[in-house]
């Protein structure tokens, strides 16, 4: 089960490492699409040139921010939280951690540090990030629903206060939660599920996972034309489930499929990996993007770290 909680983590930073040099960047030819099958750093003019090959952007970073407040805490607490998201926000003076936030995690971010209650401090944004960050919380409360849908709905809000951030991360929660119980990837049990979890907070949620259903047989182009791939939550998370339902147990076709999908690829392939991850553990996940990546070491420890949170000792 260790392994589990390691690879959803290692999952989500591969994904978010391999596709942030290239997220929102056209790469067609005239010899066609030219696909990133292996590490890159992005091209000088790009938001994250300064990194090397293998280090993650801020959906990796921000995640780590929450799984860190979870293992510190000993479970969920908001003012933990927002505190760590004001260093978190500090620390992004400095060029070497700079990783792109997005606008809506800045402007939160400012009014934290300025003193505004973290109740009173998001914005109506409907962003991936709040929902994409959330995978510890879905680690660390897999086995209790009640303290998973409280944390999830206090770290969105603390940032993002549309409620289908909310759906989709329980969506993403569920995915997981199904991955750990050792549940096979079938994606109408798996659907069905998520619309339980999610859709009483927006009707949209459950048109979302059905175009998602209708979709699955379709190739990835014309899949992606349907589901959507910008970083509004109810269009990344279902393209992440559907690269997940399209290669559930081969990581390589998952996470290069789903890293060049274009628009918010980071956060699509970050979470297609965490789900993959979770289903298979960190063996089904080979050890070529496991060498460059960024801070692998620190990835594993907060696996263990949250499985102890999850599962406590006797």
């Amino acid at each position: 089960m260790i392994d589990k909680f390691q690879a959803a983590l290692l999952g989500f930073a591969i994904g978010d490492a391999l596709a942030a040099p290239i997220e929102d960047v056209i790469r067609d030819s005239f010899e066609g699409p030219k696909v990133i099958t292996q590490y890159v750093r992005a091209f000088p003019s790009h938001p994250v040139s300064h990194l090397e090959v293998g280090q993650w952007s801020d959906e990796t970073q921000i995640m780590l921010v929450v799984a860190d407040s979870l293992i510190a805490a000993r479970g969920f607490a908001i003012e933990d939280l927002a505190n760590r998201f004001v260093d978190w926000y500090h620390s992004q003076k400095l060029r070497s951690a700079w990783r792109f936030p997005s606008n809506t995690m800045m402007k939160a971010c400012r009014k934290l540090a300025a003193g505004i209650p973290w109740n009173q401090a998001g914005f109506p944004s409907a962003g991936v990030i709040a929902a994409a960050r959330t995978v510890p919380i879905a680690l660390a409360f897999w086995r209790t629903p009640a303290l998973l849908r409280d944390a999830i709905e206090k770290s969105c809000r603390l940032t993002h206060t549309d409620p289908r951030v909310i759906g989709a991360a329980l969506i993403l929660a569920t995915a997981i939660r199904m991955g750990l119980e050792g549940g096979e990837p079938v994606p109408e049990t798996m659907l069905n599920a998520a619309i339980e979890k999610a859709q009483g907070y927006s009707p949209e949620i459950v048109k979302r996972l059905k175009t998602l259903r209708e979709v699955l047989r379709l190739d990835p182009p014309a899949a992606m034309e349907q589901i959507g791939n910008t970083g509004f939550c109810l269009d990344a998370v279902p393209a992440a489930l559907y690269w997940f339902f399209r290669h559930p147990r081969r990581f390589d076709d998952l996470i290069i499929g789903a890293a060049n999908v274009g628009g918010d690829a980071d956060a699509v392939a970050a979470m297609a990996g965490a789900i993959f991850g979770a289903f298979n553990g960190r063996a089904a996940i080979p050890e070529k993007w496991l060498v460059p990546l960024e801070a692998v070491p620190r990835l594993e420890q907060t696996g263990v770290d949250l499985y102890r949170l999850a599962v406590p000792a006797k």
